[in-house]
């Protein structure tokens, strides 16, 4: 045969010609040569297209090599030894001896070869009536130096299948040796090359195995394959050239196709049905089913698979390892895979039927996954409930030990001794008396129960000295470390913006209210400096006290409900440890905290009393300030005797004028008394308190019914 025969480029046939990788070859040349041409300079030598021309050179006078192929460039084609056939069983036996090969070899890897088994007819002739054979045909797509294939009998169902029978010619040396073929290939072959035999004898009914081995890979890919009757396989309408194939279609004739099951895909098996050149069908179906492990009689049915012509794979995934039975069948007129034993007008379809035994599983993760769980569900579950247990378990003995210890650490107790005094800065608003002295009583119990030095403006604004309000605040806010802010009705609307602009705080002592600047700056520094912020800045509201108001809250301050965390705000101002897990406890009496808790309650019963009692301090800006003091107009007291007088300056919490050494000793001898009989905390703060218009009416009354009496002046 020619290198250039005609017949290197006819049309791809159901046996697997390659004319279109041919015409591929030949447009791509084509493309490069006219690209190079235009490119080389025109000094340059002549372009040697044989170094790009591929060339069939595979010839061999058995037609049964028809369909092998072997490509290699035009300019290597005359060389010899490009390869290399081993038509026998025995010379290519002793060529895969060579290599020392061992029964098992590993699937080669996807990409490399693939193996095809097609069924292949042969006509009646002088010799033979018709029959079929297997056409063999391994397609190498990576370099490889041999490829070669065995046909293994693996069933036969009688004595006519000559590869199945015990026959002398199966012998080699006293060994037997299924039938093999190989082609050695040389370096200079160009891929894909393919190895083709068509002349293995197909028997209907008879079970191959096809082991196709590659060296040096030495590796193997193996097909399985099976025929129905071949009458059923090839109908006579179907294989008489003098039939058209119009009349094929119409009357459609029953056929069954051959099954090769190809076990490459590690995680999947291949079912590829064979069929006549003119077999028509719409789709081909295979019915799977298995065999119980303990009773081989008995099947259950597994899967329907099906595929739609002109294909002729079907991927089968995910199959557990075991005994499997499959039936190929075309539904062609209507027919059925089995008709019932009374069922009119039910014509069954024909059959194909393979045993296959699958001895490792092959399946996707996956499904391993969610088959092991349906196996051993119960198990599983029994598995799982039993961790959970232990650990909700474990989980319960960790959080009674936790809980145990944080008890005993909550019970060890520690004491501090607090040695030095915290000067701490009280802000407050001046909603009321009675809630004054609720902040009185909280300076009070600072003083004496947390050594805390408290700054008080009733005890520094109003004393003897001349004290500027404005300045006294900047210096305490910029010099002190700690300061406690009191949350009460009227705290709340000076710190609401909107109700700051048209109302204000009236004035009822000498000095205007210091809560609404005081907290101006310290918003701002508590912005500027959160996290030192809180640890500066402490919130304090009394049981009855409003909730804190979000645009202060935001600012995440410590907040201390009194009188019950007292203990932790004292915590707090001595820069300790004041979590929910301590157990914080003070020195403060029972008698103080019932103290403290009346004067809370008497400003409760006061609120509730007076619901409207605000509007008497929260009035707008363009009201008259009733209660505001003037200093600069005195009001003159006037008494007649000294009691009177003493009496009064009690009462306006004033100092009486100092007359003679004699009443200082008296005046001092009782207050000395008096402070030695516990007397009030504040009686060094000297309250300026305005009174009534009534009262200054009678008072000029009485002046002019005693004009020789002492006077006392409150500026």
């Amino acid at each position: 045969m020619s290198p250039c025969s005609v017949t290197n480029y006819r049309t791809v046939l159901p046996t697997g010609c390659p004319t279109n990788l041919l015409y591929f070859y030949s447009i791509s040349f084509l493309i490069t040569t006219s690209s190079l041409v235009y490119s080389l300079p025109a000094t340059s030598s002549a372009l040697n297209v044989s170094d790009y021309v591929l060339r069939n050179v595979f010839e061999n006078q058995d037609q049964c090599y028809k369909d092998s192929f072997v490509y290699v460039k035009d300019v290597d084609a005359g060389k010899s030894k490009l390869f290399t056939t081993y038509p026998t069983t025995k010379e290519c036996s002793n060529r895969l001896k060579l290599n020392d090969l061992p029964d098992k070899l590993p699937t080669c890897p996807p990409g490399l070869v693939d193996l095809e088994v097609i069924p292949a007819y042969v006509g009646l002739s002088q010799l033979s009536y018709p029959y079929a054979n297997l056409n063999i045909s391994v397609t190498a797509h990576s370099p490889v130096d041999t490829i070669a294939f065995r046909l293994h009998c693996l069933h036969a169902s009688d004595g006519s299948d000559v590869y199945c029978s015990d026959l002398k010619d199966m012998y080699i040396n006293g060994v037997k040796e299924w039938p093999c073929r190989a082609i050695q290939l040389s370096a200079k072959v160009q891929y894909p090359a393919r190895f083709s035999y068509a002349c293995f004898r197909l028997t209907s009914y008879s079970v191959y195995a096809i082991n196709a081995t590659v060296l040096p890979q030495k590796c193997r890919v193996t097909t399985i394959v099976t025929a129905p009757r071949f009458e059923e396989l090839y109908p006579d309408m179907l294989v008489d050239p003098s039939i058209s194939k119009k009349e094929i279609a119409t009357k459609d004739p029953f056929w069954a196709p051959m099954i090769a099951v190809d076990f490459s895909d590690e995680n999947a098996i291949w079912i590829r049905l064979g069929k006549a050149p003119r077999a028509e069908c719409d789709t081909i179906n295979v019915n799977v089913y298995k065999e119980h492990d303990d009773d081989s009689e008995k099947v259950n049915f597994v899967a329907a698979l099906s595929v739609k012509c002109p294909e002729t794979s079907i991927k089968w995934e995910n199959q557990k390892a075991g005994k499997y039975l499959l039936s190929a069948y075309v539904p062609i007129r209507g027919c059925k895979f089995i008709c019932e034993p009374n069922a009119r007008g039910c014509t069954q379809c024909f059959r194909t039927h393979l045993n296959l035994v699958i001895h490792e599983t092959r399946a996707s993760l996956t499904w391993l996954t969610a088959q092991k769980i349906k196996d051993y569900g119960l198990q599983i579950f029994i598995a799982i409930v039993s961790i959970l247990s232990i650990g909700c378990v474990v989980v319960i003995v960790a959080v009674i030990v936790f809980l145990y210890k944080k008890r005993q650490e909550a019970n060890r107790v520690q004491e501090i001794r607090l040695s030095d005094f915290v000067k701490t800065m009280l802000v407050y608003a001046d909603d009321s008396e009675l809630h004054t002295n609720c902040v009185k009583h909280l300076v009070d119990n600072l003083r004496h129960c947390s050594t805390v030095e408290p700054i008080f403006d009733l005890e520094k604004l109003i004393t003897a000295e001349q004290v500027v309000p404005s300045r006294w605040l900047i210096e305490q806010l910029s010099t002190l470390q700690k300061f406690i802010i009191v949350i009460s009705d009227c705290a709340v609307r000076i710190l609401d913006s909107e109700a700051s602009e048209t109302h204000h705080l009236v004035q009822s002592r000498p000095f205007s209210d210091l809560f609404g600047p005081a907290m101006d700056i310290i918003i701002g520094d508590a912005t500027r400096r959160p996290e030192e912020a809180r640890k500066k800045y402490a919130i304090v509201r009394f049981e009855i006290s409003p909730e804190v108001p979000a645009n202060l809250a935001i600012l995440r301050l410590p907040t201390f409900i009194l009188p019950k965390d007292f203990s932790r705000l004292t915590a707090f101002l001595h820069s300790l440890d004041y979590g929910e897990t301590f157990n914080i406890t003070s020195n403060i009496s029972k008698c103080r905290l019932d103290d403290w808790a009346l004067a809370i309650y008497r400003t409760s019963m006061f609120t509730r009393d007076n619901p409207n009692w605000i509007d008497t301090r929260w009035k707008p800006k363009d009201e008259q300030d009733v209660m505001n003091l003037k200093r600069e107009t005195p009001v003159t007291f006037t008494y007649s005797n000294e009691e009177d007088r003493i009496a009064a300056s009690k009462k306006f919490n004033l100092i009486p004028p100092k007359e003679s050494s004699e009443v200082e000793e008296v005046e001092e001898g009782e207050i000395s008394q008096k402070n030695e009989a516990s007397a009030p905390d504040d009686e060094t703060a000297f309250l300026i308190k305005p009174p009534a218009l009534d009262d200054i009416s009678d008072s000029d009354e009485d002046e002019e019914e005693d004009q020789g009496s002492n006077t006392l002046v409150a500026l």
